[in-house]
């Protein structure tokens, strides 16, 4: 997997066990990703082990990417913006957004602490 600049991974959990609705929900972020001008969306490989039943244990984790942001990592705010609208127009779920070590939660409910949490995620990674 080749991401090209800042690497972001985020990972949707819709908060049930059906992974038809999770992919479903993943490719309609994934549209609205694609508006952005991100260097690079790839899906993240697996670290979950086979369904039973199947075969390969090489699949893809539903609901995982990771983001290229390019250089200067200025769509970090962009692509945050975009993800708390994105849930909050369905909701429900959560995505995980990580940096490196650091990590956001991002629901689809919106108070004063998640806010603040967000604006100190955004300083860390600021220019």
């Amino acid at each position: 997997m080749a991401v090209e600049g800042t690497p972001v991974e985020l990972v949707l959990d819709t908060g049930d066990d059906d992974r038809e609705y999770a992919e479903e929900q993943l490719q309609y972020l994934l549209a609205e990703l694609s508006h952005l001008d991100l260097a690079s969306i790839e899906r993240t490989p697996s670290l979950l082990p086979a369904p039973p039943g199947t075969r390969s244990s090489g699949g893809l984790e539903l609901g995982a990417l990771v983001i290229g942001l390019g250089g200067s990592g200025a769509l970090l705010p962009v692509l945050v913006g975009l993800v708390q609208d994105w849930l909050n127009r369905r909701r429900s779920g959560t995505i995980r957004i990580k940096i490196g070590d650091d990590e956001l939660e991002v629901t689809a409910s919106s108070d004063e602490m998640r806010q603040h949490a967000l604006e100190e995620f955004l300083r860390r990674h600021g220019e």
